[in-house]
């Protein structure tokens, strides 16, 4: 039942992604840009293309399981990794994306076994500074700023 039920689920994640990403390409979107590269559908797709790779992946795992492969959920884990994620939302709006993406990366990899102090405290930092540059200087697309460091 929970098989069944697994790739009903991404079925309808997958279809519902790929119909809202087909939308984007409309008359509707269809609008100018204020001066900068890219126009404002921009983000939508990029979003709803992650939602739908994400959709056919849990798809995909879904068809290759066995039905007890999900039995054995943590739920310690899972509520933990919920917490994690709310805290870092709410508190990217306070103190900023980076001030925010890099201890709340570093609990996740924590939450999820990772142990190796070195290359977590490397990866936690490095990777939410790669996505703030891409977003800022690839996209133009201005994530939450530090109230402390407004000119960066």
């Amino acid at each position: 039942m929970q098989k069944t039920l697994d790739i009903v689920l991404a079925s309808a994640f997958l279809l519902a992604g790929l119909g809202l990403l087909s939308m984007t390409f409309g008359e509707a979107f269809d609008i100018r840009t204020f001066g900068g590269d890219v126009g404002p559908a921009f983000a939508p797709r990029l979003f709803l293309a992650a939602w739908s790779v994400f959709a056919a992946v849990a798809l995909m795992s879904a068809l290759r399981s066995t039905p007890g492969d999900m039995d054995r959920i943590n739920m310690t884990q899972f509520l933990t990794v919920i917490v994690i994620a709310t805290v870092t939302a709410l508190a990217m709006t306070r103190i900023g994306f980076v001030f925010a993406a890099v201890p709340g990366l570093a609990a996740f990899c924590w939450a999820f076994g990772y142990r190796r102090i070195g290359v977590l405290a490397i990866i936690s930092v490095t990777v939410p500074v790669s996505i703030w540059a891409l977003f800022t200087f690839g996209f133009e697309l201005l994530l939450p700023r530090s109230p402390w460091f407004y000119q960066i």
